[in-house]
């Protein structure tokens, strides 16, 4: 039978019509977005700058989505501030259960605390992180409570972990703004910016009579392939998609990227990169800005931190009585010797104690003073706790109310 053409109706036309013009709009719209703003194929993503916290860039900003091993970097940040980092630790059976990557450890081996947050950042080892977790906590669901204490101590408030390496779980999500709080925190960590601008490294586990050397190698390809160097941290699951968080530095001016679930990392890396580093930035005050630690490698030295720096009258206020104030307390002390050393060494530590902490400069060059202010207090009860639990480490903080 000879076949023969058939006119196609015109309802199918008009349908197949329309979905292919819709198709081609909504791929614009992803693809090209706004006027001046740079191609993200992310589900997620912002912008940050370093200096203020304030965004640049955003695309849903607040949707909770898998952060897959971007977790790490939370991890991270709770062993460089336990102060243990040279504590050895045992790997348990549990640990060596993960999925990989990992490094393999077995049971019975011993690895300094230390070397096992480098083979979390750079190797983004699930093992290690176990270890991490059930070292510093017993376990990894209390580690995982202190991890979303943490969190949202730093303004994280739309995350929770479920576990330390961001393998897929019930429960366990983040936005790419909280990411880019928590990454900017961690900048400011002795030890952070040393490891994350590490490309090789080799750590070694210990068992009697029989040392391990372990190859790590940092799989950020943006820390020597982009035109400044970028500390990031990279992530990736089936669900999560490829994820991302990082902070660059140039001309004097530091940016935090986060994006979660993209099909094209790198490249929606480099666009916000170029982007963030083309805006111009923000203008803050002197005091206004935050201090960080003097780490070397990487991007450079930190830039100067939360802008948290109050006249000095409003250090003399009285405490108001209004626990339902949303706008956040903070703790203020002072160095037993005014130095900029000294308050770098009693910020440490006050970090070290689960506080997050910057440091402000106040009063003219030749009589400045400086200062220690504890930050992210949401309430006059979370304030008086904290001011508690430094009091019972022989410190003196007062309590300074919202603006």
């Amino acid at each position: 039978m000879m076949w023969r053409w058939q006119r196609p109706r015109p309802t199918v036309v008009l349908v197949c019509l329309v979905t292919v013009c819709v198709a081609s709009v909504t791929e614009a719209t992803v693809n090209r977005g706004r006027p001046g703003q740079p191609v993200v194929r992310a589900r997620a993503a912002v912008v940050m700058d370093a200096r203020t916290g304030d965004l640049i860039y955003e695309k849903r900003p607040d949707e909770q989505l898998p952060p897959a091993s971007t977790t790490k970097v939370v991890t991270a940040t709770l062993a460089l501030e336990s102060g243990r980092l040279d504590e050895t630790v045992t790997v348990s059976q549990s640990a060596t259960r993960v999925q990989p990557t990992k490094l393999n450890l077995r049971v019975g081996d011993r690895v300094c605390l230390r070397d096992l947050t480098r083979a979390v950042l750079l190797r983004s080892a699930n093992d290690a992180s176990v270890v991490v977790a059930e070292a510093l906590a017993g376990s990894v669901e209390d580690f995982a409570a202190r991890m979303n204490r943490r969190a949202a101590e730093l303004g994280a408030r739309n995350t929770s972990f479920v576990n330390p390496n961001g393998l897929p779980a019930q429960g366990h999500y983040s936005t790419a703004r909280d990411l880019a709080l928590i990454f900017r925190h961690a900048l400011e960590i002795p030890g952070f910016r040393e490891i994350a601008g590490t490309r090789e490294s080799r750590i070694t586990a210990w068992r009697p009579g029989r040392p391990r050397t372990i190859q790590l190698r940092n799989s950020n390809r943006l820390l020597n392939g982009y035109r400044v160097p970028v500390l990031g941290k990279t992530g990736y699951t089936r669900a999560a998609k490829r994820c991302f968080v990082g902070a660059a530095r140039a001309d004097g001016r530091e940016i935090v990227v986060a994006l979660l679930g993209s099909t094209d990392m790198w490249g929606d890396a480099r666009r916000l990169l170029d982007f963030g580093l083309a805006h111009p930035a923000p203008t803050v005050p002197e005091t206004a800005a935050r201090t960080g630690t003097a780490d070397g490698g990487g991007a450079g030295k930190p830039s100067d931190g939360p802008a948290l720096a109050p006249r000095i009258s409003r250090l003399q206020s009285p405490v108001a009585e209004r626990p339902d104030q949303l706008d956040e307390y903070s703790l203020i002390l002072a160095p037993a010797h005014n130095s900029r050393a000294a308050a770098e060494r009693l910020r440490h530590f006050v970090n070290s104690r689960g506080h997050s902490a910057v440091i402000e400069a106040v009063g003219p060059l030749n009589t400045r003073r400086y200062l220690v202010r504890v930050v992210g207090l949401r309430t006059l009860e979370a304030a008086r706790r904290a001011e508690a639990r430094l009091q019972a480490e022989h410190l003196r903080p007062a309590i300074v109310p919202p603006s």
